[in-house]
């Protein structure tokens, strides 16, 4: 029996051997694409040797591409195919060979490599595709009665996103037999059942659908297939479900073989989601993704969470999602070696998002069954948008988590009032995948197909003569720009650094022959084409124009200054913190260099201290710059460091710094180390989770954030009366005497607060033999309200305090009763956890103490009015 790792190799080993350039998957995250949330399919990366907006290296590839899809994640675990993490099997042709060709390759991998029986495989066409019933007829042997014609929605594909190549398609299905089917005499491919399963999609690319979802002949056909191997898995062992397969089950054994629980009954589910939802976090983090609360963070946070959720069904209570990494590993890092050194602190984020996870899913699960309790009671079956809401501010349940276990008890989910509630509460925007179609963007792709590719002279030269091939202004392609007009302008050839990799564009000018001046304000670069952005300060440009392209030397030196620091500061990072740091984002302009890296914990002020004292001592060394082009391949071999997203071609630049760094990298830079000057770290944050953020400065960058705090401290010198060297001195006694004044007024404080105790009392109201004192403060601290209530419990031997208040933005909520009102039924915690929501907030304690802090302190006086409320039900 052919395992998944066999099945990765021969597909290789087969189209390798039909001439095809084998590409490795390319990450998670799509480059350069706008319109993608994640990679979904093989031919992503291909997108643009599609569209022919770049030269090609190669006709033909195939590919083993890593996908990730959430559009059924519900599903996932439930049924026998639904998956987040997948991988897809490719072959591609970009103008080499078409329909003919991409026909015989799919039945010989299928009948000869796999070993499917010829008479068991059934093919569907596209309604009109008279072409390809003829290949699959006469030329492969196909009994027309097995060929299937369906319309566009079965057998027309594409594009991945809003736009890309698209076409009719061909897919191939094995032929199960009558015991998987409806008993249907008609069943055939296109049947709802599960007789016959489709394996393999030949798609024959035919147009580039543009954003607007008009479609254009390519300017080369092209083939794009996609097979899932997980599905060709099931298929090829046997087995019904592609959780049987054997990577699946060697991770479900180890899950029950962990938690000592069977993988049978109840469990299978719950632990085919976790295994299922491990698989997609290892991949996804190693590519540098992390949790987040927007955009694909929040997407890998619902997954993470969902699979919590699972493993809580059968009993787990404890981190466990993390554990399941290792055998990810050990399993498929032999083909997917960029899993391996990332894994500790893969493992270290899941493991800490769990934690922080488990600490609010007791109090929301209870939050929500008491919901849908009371929902059943009521004989109502929707649970209010506002209920929603504070489940997943509160709780951190995510909306799709509130909905499936909603749904799971019949009861569905007000998601127009969630969305309300979202539009006035949250302090978030939403991130938007579509940036590429505002302002001028929206017309790289259109100028980048009738331009074609730029040539790029910046590394030698800093000035070059050129030839404008188009331009564009704000409605589109134009014939001229003149004086005032914006817009953007294409060179055959350029000096100006489009920006990519993190670094900023170069500014300067474009002259005209005919003393036409045009500002350039940034440079963009699509694909390989370059967009030089401005507005013309006097003459006019048209197409055919000869022009000199000048950058601003100065900006740009700023930049390389940056840029290098930053490939300083990777290698000084790895020294000090471990071989696990990797870029994972870095932004590099004139100003300052930012630079986002893989740690997991804070970095202390000795190793901040240590990593900029590295660097420095490389920067005053001055070390030479070596710039060498190589194959990837060699580059790789030979130690230099690559970006996790970016895409490289098969040549690449290796800029090293000799004995310290060497990075494969686009980018411009000094020749020497001593051009930086010096380097000063300037922040170390998180962005997020498993990530750490630099932001540091040299030249320009440094000398004014010097002369900022040089002003500064003049202001403060001259305001306090005082010299420089005796700032510190004044400053600290200045505290010392705030500090005094502090504590005088806090001693004041809770003097009032006790001697008002009687007249809080007077507010009591009695039930059922318990006084009950409630009361809303303004900026009461948490220690001055545990004193007050045990002053009012003092006195009052059967009473119970409900107590909130609101200090800097923020809320707190206590709760406390005697020993005689517990006696009688009160739970502090329990009310506690039922009215926290109220001020977006949670928290716990003790019967006769609880409390909880919060960050919607308008909410106070609905928490204590609910408090007071439930008081009755207890008693």
């Amino acid at each position: 029996m052919l395992k998944i790792m066999d099945l990765r190799t021969s597909f290789v080993n087969f189209f390798g051997g039909k001439g095809h350039k084998i590409v490795p998957s390319s990450p998670l995250v799509p480059k350069d694409d706008p319109t993608l949330l994640f990679t979904t399919a093989g031919m992503v990366q291909f997108k643009p040797m599609f569209a022919g907006t770049v030269d090609l290296e190669y006709t033909r590839a195939a590919s083993v591409q890593k996908c990730l899809r959430t559009s059924d994640l519900e599903n996932v675990g439930k049924t026998k195919r639904h998956l987040t993490f997948f991988e897809m099997l490719g072959n591609f042709s970009f103008g080499d060979y078409f329909k003919k060709e991409a026909v015989r390759f799919a039945w010989d991998f299928s009948t000869s490599v796999i070993g499917f029986p010829a008479e068991k495989i059934w093919v569907s066409i596209y309604q009109d595709d008279d072409e390809a019933f003829e290949i699959w007829n006469k030329d492969i042997g196909v009994p027309a009665e097995k060929i299937v014609r369906l319309g566009k929605a079965d057998n027309f594909w594409g594009p991945a996103g809003d736009s890309g190549a698209c076409g009719p398609c061909s897919e191939l299905y094995l032929d199960r037999g009558e015991a998987f089917g409806c008993g249907s005499p008609d069943c055939k491919p296109g049947c709802d059942c599960e007789r016959f399963l489709e394996y393999w999609n030949l798609v024959f690319n035919q147009f580039n659908q543009d954003t607007a979802g008009v479609l254009h002949p390519l300017p080369r056909t092209g083939i794009d297939t996609g097979m899932g191997l997980e599905r060709l898995a099931t298929l090829v062992q046997g087995v019904d479900s592609v959780y049987e397969t054997d990577e699946f089950e060697s991770l479900t054994g180890f899950i029950s073989k962990e938690s000592g629980l069977p993988y049978e009954g109840k469990n299978i589910v719950p632990m085919r989601v976790m295994a299922e939802h491990a698989r997609s976090l290892t991949f996804a983090m190693s590519d540098g993704i992390y949790p987040s609360n927007d955009g694909r963070g929040y997407v890998l946070r619902r997954i993470l969470r969902r699979g919590l959720r699972f493993s809580r069904l059968i009993g787990i209570k404890e981190p466990f999602l993390y554990k399941i990494c290792d055998p990810i590993v050990n399993t498929m890092g032999g083909f997917y070696p960029e899993l391996k050194e990332p894994l500790e602190n893969v493992k270290s984020v899941i493991e800490s998002e769990e934690r922080r996870f488990l600490e609010t899913i007791e109090n929301g699960m209870d939050r929500l069954e008491e919901i849908m309790k009371g929902l059943k009671k009521s004989g109502k079956g929707v649970i209010a948008g506002r209920d929603v809401f504070v489940l997943y501010d509160t709780f951190g349940f995510p909306v799709e988590m509130t909905n499936e276990i909603a749904a799971d008890d019949g009861i569905s989910v007000d998601l127009a009032g969630f969305e309300e509630e979202m539009e006035i509460q949250r302090s978030r925007g939403k991130q938007s995948w579509k940036a590429g179609d505002q302002g001028l963007g929206k017309y790289f792709e259109q100028a980048a197909r009738k331009s074609g590719d730029t040539a790029f002279k910046g590394y030698e030269h800093e000035t070059f003569s050129s030839q404008i091939q188009s331009l564009f202004n704000e409605s589109g392609g134009a014939s001229q720009l003149s004086e005032g007009n914006a817009g953007f302008i294409i060179l055959k050839e350029t000096p100006f650094y489009g920006e990519s990799g993190g670094q900023a564009g170069d500014i300067g000018l474009i002259t005209s022959k005919s003393a036409a001046l045009f500002e350039v304000e940034d440079t963009k670069k699509f694909n390989k084409t370059f967009m030089h952005i401005g507005h013309v300060v006097k003459g006019t440009f048209k197409e055919g124009d000869d022009v000199d392209a000048a950058i601003n030397t100065v900006h740009r030196n700023l930049i390389r200054a940056n840029h290098t620091a930053t490939h300083l500061l990777q290698a000084a990072l790895r020294k000090t913190l471990g071989h696990h740091v990797k870029q994972a984002g870095s932004i590099v302009d004139a100003d300052h260099l930012r630079f986002d890296f893989s740690h997991f914990n804070p970095m202390s002020d000795d190793e901040i201290q240590r990593v900029e004292d590295t660097i420095n001592e490389k920067i005053w060394e001055n070390i030479e710059l070596t710039v060498k082009e190589m194959d990837i391949k060699e580059a790789v071999a030979s130690g230099a460091m690559a970006v996790f997203d970016e895409k490289y071609e098969e040549r690449v630049r290796v800029v090293t710094v000799e004995g310290f760094s060497s990075e494969l990298c686009g980018g411009t830079h000094v020749g020497n180390t001593g051009k930086i000057g010096t380097f000063k770290i300037l922040k170390e944050m998180s962005p997020g989770a498993g990530l750490r953020r630099i932001e540091g400065a040299t030249l320009k960058g440094l000398l004014d954030r010097y002369n900022a705090r040089e002003k500064a401290i003049g202001l403060i010198t001259s305001k306090l009366n005082v010299n420089e060297k005796d700032v510190y001195r004044r400053v600290e006694d200045l505290v010392d005497k705030n500090k005094a004044l502090e504590k005088e007024l806090e001693k004041l404080r809770k003097e009032s607060l006790s001697s008002g105790a009687g007249g809080i009392m007077e507010g009591a109201v009695e039930i059922k033999g318990v006084k009950i004192v409630s009361r809303i403060f303004d900026s009461a601290g948490v220690n001055e309200l545990r004193e007050l209530s045990d002053s009012i419990r003092e006195r009052e031997r059967c009473s119970v305090v409900l107590f909130g208040s609101q200090s800097d933005g923020k809320a707190v909520l206590l709760y406390a009763a005697t020993k005689e009102a517990v006696d009688k039924g009160i739970d502090c915690g329990s009310l506690i956890k039922k009215t926290a929501g109220f001020v977006a907030g949670s928290g716990g304690g003790r019967k006769d103490m609880a409390q909880a802090g919060g960050k919607s302190p308008e909410g106070l006086k609905q928490a204590v009015g609910e408090a007071f409320s439930l008081i009755e039900n207890f008693l």
